[in-house]
């Protein structure tokens, strides 16, 4: 039995005392075919390239700028990146979109800009889009503003999936508009705390199929591991969790999982 973690930030300090080993020795173990490794700021690009010429069977990489680092991009890194995008070992632009509980690094408005200026990028290399959309408490303008520039700035790539809502913490509501876009909900540790019933209902709403796993690590251990550095080895836990919940056989899951993933990032 196979997984793949759909998301992970393997370049991170975290990891620098055993990276090696993780991925080429822990990965397999853990029976995790691939690992997709984000490059969401101007400095994490070419890291998450050259990780993924070093491992080219067991890392992907995706490359983008997330809200909070959305201060961080100029003219010549916009450059950068749109010259970076084609590269084959990039799978998709992210992660990308609007977070509203850190205006104290990117305002608003900057946020949104950027978001602008990724969907035109994510348009011209026609590669599907990993979404980041963080609401601030029970204000859900952050998921209304992405959905609207959704709606009027981008053209979906003609991929199995064109895009992924990452690290799924919203309503059946939110879930039902990205799952319209033709978008898959990233389900992560979050899925596994106690307080997110809310989260694991509108998942099991959406069902199994509209789902890929994740880790987000070294973030978001799942339940039973808070406290710890995550890492993609801990994929079988979230994907057993969630099986369970979703009342399907783990074997199920993780099949239903791989292929949604390898239907998104385009692979083989």
């Amino acid at each position: 039995m196979q997984f793949i973690d759909s998301h992970a930030h393997l370049n991170d300090p975290a990891f620098d005392p055993d990276r090696e080993e993780l991925i080429t020795q822990k990965l397999p173990e853990a029976g995790i075919a691939l690992s997709v490794e984000i490059g969401c700021a101007p400095e994490e690009w070419t890291p998450a390239l050259e990780l993924a010429a070093r491992h080219p069977s067991l890392i992907g990489a995706v490359l983008g700028v997330h809200p909070e680092y959305a201060s961080k991009l100029n003219p010549t890194n916009l450059k950068e990146l749109a010259a970076l995008l084609p590269d084959k070992r990039n799978l998709a632009v992210g992660e990308i979109g609007l977070d509203y509980t850190c205006f104290e690094f990117t305002a608003k408005e900057r946020q949104q800009e950027v978001f602008s200026q990724m969907l035109a990028l994510a348009n011209q290399v026609q590669k599907p889009i990993v979404l980041h959309v963080r609401r601030a408490g029970e204000d859900y303008a952050a998921y209304d503003d992405t959905f609207h520039a959704l709606k009027h700035e981008w053209k979906p790539s003609a991929a199995g999936h064109p895009g992924v809502l990452h690290c799924f913490c919203a309503r059946y509501e939110e879930a039902k508009r990205a799952l319209d876009m033709g978008l898959l909900l990233g389900i992560n540790g979050c899925f596994t705390y106690k307080k997110n019933e809310y989260i694991r209902e509108a998942v099991k709403k959406a069902g199994a199929d509209k789902i890929i796993l994740e880790t987000d690590c070294p973030y978001l251990s799942p339940q039973g591991r808070r406290g710890l550095r995550n890492n993609p080895s801990n994929i079988p836990l979230i994907a057993e969790f969630a099986a369970d919940y979703l009342d399907i056989p783990l074997e199920q899951l993780a099949e239903i999982t791989v292929r949604n993933t390898k239907a998104l990032y385009g692979l083989v």
